[in-house]
């Protein structure tokens, strides 16, 4: 067939909607294929085969010759560059239905053609998707004269200097776990996807990161768009995404090795949502770390509190951080007079005797700040079992 059942379906349904009469979609050998009037699916339209035998411009079958597999009403051809590709039939009496007839080919034939491109572009989309998947899993940069050729049959030029990008949703363990959050993911992903093209960014889907391979630019060029990004998803979904790109300045064609590093950076997140990957330190070897050890970890410096006081104490970490321990600034941030926050930093000294004031207490808060963070991206906030 030329086009899906499914989209033959959606075809009739919307024509039918329209004109209020019952429509049928026969294909090319003349069998009802979709349908208003489901119980005649899959039965032989004698009509529409004679049409496309034929080859005539309509054929209306009246009350007298009317059949088991026919009924009275106007059929024509839907013709897509000069050939016919199925029949469309609009069950009724002459008078009421010979007026829809030509409007009607017409909006089937468009919107046969709107189906046929769709499917391309999906399929072709498919293409590509298989062949950066492929690219992405070679290592260094050699490739076969093949394979650059390959590339260049679907417009990819593997031997041009690239930048990579890889996104992650900060909720996308949430998200996926129900129905509705995989729509939404669905939508975020077309819209990241959408943006890509526009730009002529190479795109890869593979859940739950996606990746974008940008054409050699220098760190700030590259933090722009990223920035674009996250206006689109924040200002329309109100969704947060951790970005990471490599430490290529200018692009690479170790396109392996660059989302490689990519992807490290986003998985490593932190305090900001743009990581670049040589600005990575201890985040380096944080993935290494079980979530069993993070979590003991986190129960020896903060013993027998809740996660509403964890969450607390984490925020004052964090703002103690990006402020560099200055309470003048963290009295800003976080609306507090500056004795409320010494208070509150004395309290957490008292749970397991480090102050984070001092250099050896600020690399351990540091790491806790760095192994709470992981455990939200990984299992959400509300999973974990601190005791």
């Amino acid at each position: 067939m030329y086009i899906s059942q499914t989209a033959a379906q959606s075809i009739v349904e919307e024509i039918g909607r329209e004109i209020h009469e019952h429509i049928n979609f026969m294909d090319q050998e003349g069998y009802i294929v979709a349908s208003t009037d489901r119980a005649r699916l899959g039965t032989l339209h004698t009509g529409a085969r004679r049409i496309i035998e034929e080859k005539l411009p309509e054929l209306y079958i009246t009350e007298e010759m009317e059949n088991s597999t026919t009924k009275k009403g106007i059929n024509l051809p839907i013709t897509i560059r000069d050939e016919i590709v199925g029949v469309v039939g609009i069950t009724g009496d002459k008078e009421r239905v010979a007026g829809y007839g030509n409007i009607v080919r017409r909006m089937t034939e468009i919107m046969v053609e709107d189906s046929r491109l769709k499917a391309h572009q999906v399929y072709d989309r498919r293409v590509r998707y298989r062949f950066i998947e492929e690219w992405i899993g070679r290592s260094g940069a050699f490739y076969d004269r093949g394979f650059v050729e390959r590339g260049g049959q679907i417009g990819i030029d593997i031997m041009k200097p690239r930048r990579g990008m890889v996104i992650r949703f900060v909720r996308y363990s949430l998200l996926s776990a129900t129905q509705e959050g995989q729509r939404r993911l669905e939508e975020m992903e077309a819209a990241v996807r959408h943006y890509a093209e526009r730009e002529e960014i190479l795109y890869l889907r593979e859940p739950p990161r996606q990746i974008c391979l940008v054409e050699a630019c220098n760190d700030e060029k590259i933090r722009k768009t990223a920035e674009s990004i996250q206006r689109l998803l924040q200002e329309k979904y109100g969704e947060r995404v951790v970005i990471g790109i490599d430490s290529v300045d200018g692009g690479s064609i170790h396109i392996n090795q660059i989302c490689k590093e990519a992807e490290r950076a986003a998985e490593a997140g932190g305090l900001a949502d743009i990581i670049f990957y040589k600005d990575l330190y201890v985040e380096l070897f944080l993935q290494d770390v079980t979530a069993e050890a993070q979590v003991e970890y986190l129960n020896r410096l903060f013993p027998g509190i809740g996660e509403d006081e964890l969450d607390a104490y984490m925020k004052l970490i964090e703002v103690f951080v990006e402020e560099d321990g200055s309470l003048t600034r963290m009295s800003e941030r976080l609306y507090m007079h500056k004795n409320t926050i010494q208070y509150k930093l004395r309290k957490m000294e008292t749970l397991n005797g480090r102050d984070i004031r001092t250099p050896v207490g600020a690399a351990v808060y540091y790491m806790a700040l760095q192994f709470y963070r992981t455990l939200n991206q990984t299992t959400g906030i509300g999973q974990r079992s601190f005791t």
